[in-house]
């Protein structure tokens, strides 16, 4: 266990077996064994001077340089700890990483008192936790990211006699356990080192595996907590006020949907300005319901939802305001499509029963 970075967390490493013969020892072998790792110690750094001295290797920094972490991506496990430790280290036909697993309280698996911060992989290597993945137009963003996994046992029942309207599957009844308080207490510390080390992630840029992969991931779900997080500072909000003026707005100057689509775009989500209702139309917005309005996720646009999406390109994104406000012809306003409406917290984790990126 280590407390760096004021927080305490567990590193997981490989190890070796190391074998210890048994007792009594001889009185010196504490004292040989010091003397033993001063002479290799001693060997090391002069080796090490003279491979400089030989190469001729001067360090000088250059102020020109930043950080390659641009984005924060916090997933939900859906397994207990001790599972989720084993998918995300051992290797397998599927292999999945984070950099940080938090567990959470409850778990018989976990099996101590307090709550701790795991780190499976440094900060300066990729972990594979994103996959197939897209934010403000960078793709494959295990090169640029940190993930984080939340442990919440989220499960479902599936049915034997209703089909899932849009995957044809059977139809499914999820449950979303809430986070607890003690895990978002860890992980508000953990983001607060990670951004004192990596400065340049913007707000809009501490997000869900769900905002990065909208066609396959739900996670971290409708119960995660985004709103508190940036009260404390930690990712993006809309201001209510500012949803209400744009609510009103659209009212009577409503926005055609390609309109809505080119703003989507804007805030950082993967989609095309199709002008059409298609399956990725409905996949980005659930995945922006899913962050922003979680009481609300119907993969459908509504004034509501545009008034929330607009709000927030105010507040991070204004220079792109008057482009995307412009109606450039007169297609039908917004409208909820006539189509069952489907609670979509309701549908699988794509997680279950095994994480994948």
């Amino acid at each position: 266990m280590s407390a760096l970075y004021g927080i305490k967390y567990h590193r997981v490493r490989k190890s070796k077996e190391l074998f210890i013969p048994s007792g009594p020892f001889p009185p010196n072998i504490e004292i040989h064994t010091m003397r033993r790792r001063t002479t290799r110690l001693f060997i090391t750094i002069v080796l090490a001077c003279n491979i400089v001295a030989c190469t001729g290797l001067q360090t000088t920094e250059s102020a020109n340089q930043n950080s390659r972490v641009s984005i924060i991506v916090i997933h939900h496990t859906t397994a207990n700890f001790g599972d989720s430790l084993n998918i995300l280290t051992r290797p397998s036909q599927y292999p999945v990483s984070s950099h940080y697993l938090i567990p959470e309280p409850g778990d018989q698996t976990y099996g101590k008192s307090a709550l701790r911060v795991y780190q499976l992989v440094d900060e300066s290597r990729r972990a594979w936790h994103a996959g197939t993945s897209y934010w403000a137009g960078k793709s494959g963003l295990n090169d640029q990211s940190i993930g984080i996994e939340l442990v919440n046992r989220t499960w479902c029942h599936a049915s034997e006699h209703g089909v899932d309207p849009y995957t044809g599957g059977p139809d499914r009844l999820c449950f979303y356990p809430d986070f607890a308080d003690g895990q978002v207490a860890l992980l508000t510390d953990l983001l607060d080192e990670i951004l004192k080390r990596h400065p340049d992630v913007k707000p809009t840029h501490i997000i869900g595996h769900s905002d990065i992969a909208p066609d396959r991931k739900i996670d971290p779900g409708p119960r995660f907590p985004w709103q508190r997080l940036a009260s404390l500072g930690y990712g993006a909000w809309y201001d209510d006020a500012t949803v209400i003026r744009y609510w009103e707005r659209f009212r009577t100057e409503p926005l055609p949907l390609i309109n809505v689509q080119k703003a989507l775009s804007a805030y950082g989500y993967k989609i095309d300005a199709t002008g059409e209702y298609d399956e990725q139309t409905r996949n980005v917005v659930r995945a922006f319901q899913l962050h922003f309005r979680p009481w609300e996720v119907t993969r459908e646009i509504n004034r509501e939802m545009t008034a929330t999406l607009f709000a927030l390109l105010d507040k991070y994104y204004p220079e792109q305001l008057e482009e995307l406000l412009t109606v450039e012809e007169p297609l039908d306003p917004i409208a909820p499509i006539e189509t069952e409406q489907v609670d979509e917290t309701r549908r699988p984790p794509a997680t279950t029963p095994e994480m994948t990126q």
